[in-house]
């Protein structure tokens, strides 16, 4: 069994089957707001190494059937599609941790595209 959380899990799954175009205005998206400060990776929440490297399989695992597809697209399109699913899986894992505007912005761009995301956790301060 998984130490990753179900909701994490859901999320990897819809996201893995993004198109490559949507996943490509997400990537786009993303680094529009990284440029305008609105998005800023550092502030990912931290995950234990167990965690991370359950959460690393899992984003990979989901990526996986889809590798020579999102190769084949634009340039650095797999490993975007990992680095942003996985960042935004870690503030879905850890959103206890995070401010409603640091979820918004880990969140978003995902969830412009119809992927479900869960609420915050309670006391958190994301809704």
């Amino acid at each position: 069994m998984s130490m990753v959380p179900p909701e994490v899990t859901a999320f990897v799954v819809a996201a893995s089957r993004l198109s490559e175009r949507t996943l490509d205005a997400i990537r786009q998206a993303t680094a529009t707001a990284v440029a305008s400060g609105a998005y800023d990776p550092l502030a990912a929440p931290r995950l234990s190494a167990a965690e991370f490297s359950a959460l690393r399989k899992q984003v990979r695992d989901a990526f996986a059937p889809r590798a020579e597809e999102l190769r084949a697209g634009r340039p650095g399109g797999l490993r975007s599609a990992i680095a942003l699913a996985s960042q935004t899986a870690q503030a879905i894992w850890k959103r206890d941790r995070l401010t409603a505007d640091q979820y918004a912005s880990f969140t978003g761009t995902f969830a412009a595209r119809g992927v479900p995301l869960p609420p915050g956790a309670p006391g958190s301060g994301v809704s």
